[in-house]
């Protein structure tokens, strides 16, 4: 369902982050379920998110079942949405009464961009989704694929 919106930068960037760390945990947990093909070590815990997702769709790729496809997109939709939630959260967001909301980059030679509540909250949503993409197949369909393995 998604967020209701309110036109408030504040709110939506928070929704972004929290929604972003329930999908870095949804990372973790499918890591987890995936330690009887290889061990997710305590290292590896450490490792930034985008790594985990790498190793994560190579874990799902010895696997068979029928989501298989959407699982492993929906680990590069996580991945391109934790890219996205980074922009914001490491840029600054310049709010204002009488000129539009405006994200610096944290990045050198990144241009101002103006951002809006909407893209927030937006983005939130597709992280919330994101995460529920990854849950899906993890309730039924990989852990049958995993007794065919062992």
């Amino acid at each position: 369902m998604p967020l209701q919106r309110d036109d408030d930068v504040v709110r939506g960037l928070g929704f972004v982050t929290l929604y972003a760390a329930y999908l870095e945990e949804q990372v973790d947990d499918l890591l987890f379920m995936l330690q009887s093909i290889k061990s997710f070590t305590e290292s590896e815990q450490r490792w930034p998110t985008s790594q985990k997702i790498k190793k994560a769709k190579r874990l799902v790729l010895e696997l068979v079942f029928e989501y298989r496809d959407a699982l492993l997109a929906g680990l590069d939709e996580s991945k391109r949405l934790l890219d996205w939630r980074n922009e914001v959260i490491h840029g600054r967001i310049y709010a204002n009464f009488d000129r539009p909301n405006t994200l610096k980059s944290g990045r050198s030679n990144t241009p101002d961009r103006v951002v809006k509540p909407d893209e927030l909250y937006d983005l939130a949503d597709n992280l919330a989704e994101a995460r529920l993409a990854l849950y899906r197949p993890m309730i039924f369909q990989i852990p049958r694929s995993m007794q065919v393995i062992q």
